[in-house]
């Protein structure tokens, strides 16, 4: 499924052509959230808002005689000040009988603009009332990203702001702010407030602005291991000794897991002489680093790399208390010299 494009309701706002019913639903929060905040800000101005604009809360209709059924009636008065009155209901997913939604969009006020936000959660598409909103308005679907796609929308959205940024630096920040968009978007305000437009962010910027160590970080200790370099893992290790919170084993395990399964990535183009650039873009891994996860590959056969993906599965159980009672830069030591053995 491609990412989210929020583009074509933005240019309908833009226009005044706008449906009688918008429904912005799916599992990630943050493209039904600029889209929330867009209708908000830009289909009334300040003034026509006093008479035509109205939010409320799903759950808080529950509580009130007119409910739903009474928001629906305010939706087919006329606007009074503007070319369309706005109702905005918010947290749609708490909605149990959408009969008056459905009893509204039978014939609805063209002057009237619903907005129905469903967040956190699919919906049924069997529904007799999400098929009429997808045939009689629009239906955004916000989908979560696949994990290979986070690097190029971070990308993306800086260079909309008029940013670059370095392969390792947008490794750097995307590996460590996790797969949430809204943080990563507020996360990005510090360096569009700090730098100016048109510079190149590198791994000290992201030091500096996100508070990331640039030298000693879980994605370096990554990087010691893939080149089983025991010199560099081992003072890694050391480092994690003393700063257990930048080295929680909940992180540091599933990064490695993640890290080690595109390596037997590798192995598997190889063995079946399929190209290797076009399986490591399929998989995410960046052409800026495919080098790196090849030689990997080299300093680990196949077999060796199995064997590590178990290790770090085993790891993984130890680290919520599974047949082991170990502290986390025990484990953390002990999962490393295992890795660098494939014992």
């Amino acid at each position: 499924m491609p990412i989210p494009d929020i583009t074509p309701i933005e240019n309908q706002v833009k226009s005044g052509k706008l449906a009688p019913v918008y429904l912005l639903w799916g599992e990630e929060d943050y493209f039904i959230d600029k889209l929330t905040e867009f209708f908000e800000k830009n289909v009334l101005d300040e003034m026509q808002k006093e008479f035509d604009f109205s939010i409320c809360f799903a759950p808080d209709l529950k509580s009130k005689e007119s409910g739903l059924k009474g928001v629906m009636a305010d939706c087919k008065r006329f606007p009074v000040m503007a070319p369309f009155q706005v109702v905005i209901i918010k947290e749609a997913q708490s909605i149990d009988r959408w009969e008056p939604v459905e009893d509204y969009l039978q014939n609805p006020v063209p002057t009237t603009v619903l907005v129905l936000v469903h967040k956190h959660k699919k919906i049924d598409k069997r529904k007799s009332v999400f098929k009429l909103i997808s045939k009689i308005g629009v239906s955004f679907e916000s989908s979560p990203l696949k994990d290979s796609e986070y690097s190029g929308w971070t990308a993306q959205y800086l260079k909309s702001h008029g940013y670059g940024i370095t392969p390792p630096a947008l490794n750097l920040l995307t590996e460590s702010l996790g797969q949430n968009l809204n943080l990563i978007a507020n996360e990005m305000e510090k360096f569009f407030i700090n730098l100016a437009k048109g510079s190149l962010i590198t791994e000290e910027e992201v030091e500096k602005y996100i508070g990331i160590n640039k030298e000693y970080n879980i994605f370096k200790l990554g990087d010691a291991l893939f080149a089983r370099d025991p010199s560099r893992t081992r003072k890694l290790c050391i480092y994690a000794r003393s700063h257990p919170k930048d080295f929680p084993a909940q992180s540091v395990i599933p990064y490695l897991y993640k890290q080690f399964a595109k390596v037997l990535i590798i192995h598997h183009a190889r063995d079946k002489h399929l190209p290797v650039d076009e399986v490591a873009r399929n998989t995410g891994i960046m052409p800026y680093f495919l080098k790196q996860y090849e030689n990997a590959a080299n300093a680990y056969a196949y077999k060796d790399t199995s064997r590590i993906l178990r290790i770090l599965l085993e790891y993984d159980a130890k680290s919520k208390g599974v047949d082991a009672d170990m502290e986390t830069p025990d484990l953390i030591d002990e999962l490393c010299f295992r890795i660098l053995h494939a014992l």
